[in-house]
């Protein structure tokens, strides 16, 4: 169980990253960032987490608020399986080591 928790968490953090990465690329290009072929492959990658936040809240919030929306959902399930996996005894912290 431990492996397919630290793959979900990678994926999710990845993710998370990779929607960082993509809001600050966003603040250092001038103009289209389109235009930037990295900038399009973040938001290709990023595509499973945003077509469906855009398809819900589309209407409701503004299209530059949704990569905040995603980091909050993205956030909240890395917390969410992390509480789920502790609280069924799927995931055992380590002792701590006597001594140290």
């Amino acid at each position: 169980m431990l492996t397919a928790y630290t793959i979900i968490q990678f994926v999710l953090a990845v993710l998370m990253w990779t929607l960082v990465g993509r809001g600050v690329l966003r603040l250092l290009i001038p103009g289209d960032p389109m235009a930037n072929p990295v900038y399009r492959i973040f938001t290709w990658v990023l595509w499973p987490v945003l077509a469906p936040l855009k398809a819900t809240l589309g209407r409701l919030v503004p299209h530059s608020h949704l990569g905040w929306y995603a980091l909050f959902l993205l956030l909240t399930l890395r917390v969410g399986l992390y509480m789920l996996f502790y609280s069924q005894g799927w995931l055992v912290l380590p002792a701590p080591v006597a001594g140290a």
